[in-house]
């Protein structure tokens, strides 16, 4: 990825470089970045998010004689981004261009020349019709139940019957926080996305979820029932990190301990209408989406089949009726469960 960066006096004479949308979205959550120029010298730049600047290229506009209005091309080469400063008319190429340049080869045609307007302090203007690229945090989001809509600011939806969850995220560096209050208003959970390293660095009172987090909670769904609404509750508590989410396994643990497939099942079979026929195949699939094997799936729904749940009906081979729904189910095997035990209670009376 190439991008173009047009230098201005104030550039030139702080040796800075504005936090453009390109460089925002590649250098998010890093505090210093190497830059290499064309001779292969590093430099090592400061990432200043609070004032929207890079700092510690005075040295590179020293050496190339740089000045207002000249441009500079920035090549990402993984962790690090390479320099290069466009020649001005009549100027010699740097050094490593004219060894690689054979004897007695005419120089490249010179660029023609045109005037470039730029404002005093370019913000954001370089590339406007560039679209950002979703937060990496995008797909643990989806393996939670959410799908993104819209953004930045970054809306997340999620769906149960006619319940809805909105989840609107904001990069740290994308933007200002008040961008996030109208979507507060609308009862929405609104939050800074930055990384657990990071964490200091947001106002207070105001979200905080870290990508960690969100990416030990979808693994953290391939052993327990995890619903979007588990994510709410963390959501309520203003923090989804680290610490919130071990505390949240902790309690997924004491209270489903082994039986958190079959309980995942569960859920997975409240979400169809009552009534529904389905095919056992079609259910697996479903399931392999929310981290169950298949064979956990046809060992759930043999027993579900059978007394004392009845909460499926067999039709054919392969082929299952949802005969109530799980919340009465659930209740019917209380009341059973209940009923037994008193009569156990009596027995041993005797």
């Amino acid at each position: 990825m190439t991008a173009r960066y047009v230098l201005t006096s104030a550039c030139i004479q702080t040796g800075t470089m504005a936090l453009t949308v390109s460089l925002r979205q590649r250098l998010l959550g890093r505090e210093q970045v190497r830059f290499v120029d064309e001779d292969g010298e590093a430099y090592t730049v400061e990432v200043d998010w609070k004032a929207g600047v890079l700092r510690g290229l005075g040295p590179y506009y020293q050496k190339r004689r740089l000045s207002a209005n000249e441009t500079v091309l920035l090549l990402f080469r993984g962790e690090e981004v390479e320099l290069k400063a466009t020649p001005r008319p009549g100027q010699r190429p740097p050094a490593r261009e004219r060894e690689a340049r054979p004897e007695g080869a005419s120089p490249p045609p010179e660029p023609q020349k045109r005037r470039v307007r730029v404002t005093p302090y370019p913000k954001e203007v370089l590339f406007p019709h560039e679209p950002l690229e979703p937060p990496g945090a995008t797909e643990d989001l989806r393996r939670l139940g959410f799908q993104l809509e819209e953004g930045p600011p970054w809306v997340y939806r999620a769906f149960s019957g006619r319940r809805r969850l909105t989840l609107v995220l904001l990069r740290l560096g994308e933007g200002e926080v008040e961008r996030l209050k109208p979507y507060r208003l609308q009862g929405a959970y609104t939050a800074l996305l930055a990384p657990e390293s990071q964490r200091d660095r947001v106002p207070e009172g105001v979200g905080f979820v870290s990508p960690e987090a969100l990416t030990r909670l979808a693994r953290l769904k391939g052993r327990f029932p995890l619903t979007p609404w588990d994510l709410e509750d963390l959501l309520k508590e203003g923090r989804v990190d680290l610490e919130a989410v071990e505390a949240l396994e902790d309690r997924l643990a004491a209270e489903l301990s082994e039986r958190g497939a079959f309980a995942a099942l569960l859920l997975l079979l409240a979400r169809k209408p009552l009534g529904e026929v389905f095919l056992l195949a079609d259910l697996e699939a479903e399931a392999l989406e929310e981290g169950l094997v298949p064979e956990v799936v046809r060992q759930g729904v043999e027993v579900l089949a059978q007394p004392p749940f009845l909460l499926l009906k067999r039709l054919s081979p392969g082929e299952f009726l949802l005969r109530q729904s799980v919340e009465e189910a659930l209740e019917d095997l209380r009341a059973f469960a209940e009923g037994l035990a008193g009569r156990l209670s009596r027995a041993r009376s005797l």
